[in-house]
């Protein structure tokens, strides 16, 4: 029986899971050079953000994420994935690995918590903060992109438009380590700002032999600022 139009694309497709407070949209810069490929490229909305903000709130786990991210896998029935994760993302892609790893065929953290270092968990401002709002973190100046990384300012503008408080009980959950054998691992350092709070993740990644490493001299939002080179990371 013949598969349905597209449905012969579901190998080797590309995953991507966004960070902290931001959506799918954050892929945009990289998706039409990620699709250039010829490659299936799925963006995953997490609940609470993007396409689904709709339903954020401190209800919103980390499982739920994890949740989300199976649920277009299997559902597509989607195959050998290279799985990108983002900032908090990488904690999402790591419990992924972990439920379905004959699924994934590798693993590219860009700029992200990863399970090569001790999570340094979270501070007691940002425990002090969410505690004065609900069970929700919201979105910090310390984040923010140049604007001459996103469009200017009228790009920052349509940036913050999009960003969402984040369920603090999606940081949570410890990574887990190490990561299924059989999976591939590259780590992307953006270098080119401080302070940053990737770079015992990095450092880790960079002295593991079983690591592919490199470094982009960007802010955190690398999508943004070297959307080419991340996409070739990516295809690697």
């Amino acid at each position: 029986m013949a598969l349905p139009p597209g449905c012969e694309r579901r190998d080797r497709a590309i995953v991507l899971v966004h960070g902290a407070w931001v959506g799918e949209w954050s892929w945009s810069p990289v998706m039409p050079l990620l699709e250039a490929s010829g490659r299936a490229v799925h963006a995953v909305s997490l609940t609470g953000h993007g396409a689904r903000s709709h339903q954020s709130g401190p209800h919103v786990t980390q499982a739920d994420h994890v949740a989300d991210v199976i649920g277009l896998v299997r559902t597509l029935d989607l195959r050998d994935i290279t799985l990108v994760g983002h900032g908090y993302g990488g904690r999402v892609i790591t419990a992924v690995a972990h439920k379905i790893p004959g699924r994934v065929a590798r693993l590219v953290y860009l700029d992200a918590h990863a399970p090569t270092a001790p999570d340094a968990g979270q501070g007691p401002e940002r425990i002090a903060a969410v505690a004065a709002s609900g069970g929700m973190l919201a979105f910090g100046a310390e984040y923010d992109p140049d604007p001459a990384e996103v469009g200017g300012e009228a790009g920052l503008a349509w940036f913050r438009e999009r960003v969402m408080p984040q369920s603090f009980a999606t940081f949570a959950p410890p990574m887990r380590a190490p990561l299924p054998e059989g999976i591939a691992k590259a780590y992307v350092f953006a270098s080119g700002y401080e302070p940053t709070r990737f770079a015992e993740y990095a450092q880790a990644a960079c002295e593991d032999p079983a690591w592919a490493y490199s470094e982009l001299p960007g802010s955190h939002w690398l999508m943004f600022s070297h959307p080419r080179e991340v996409a070739e990371i990516v295809l690697a």
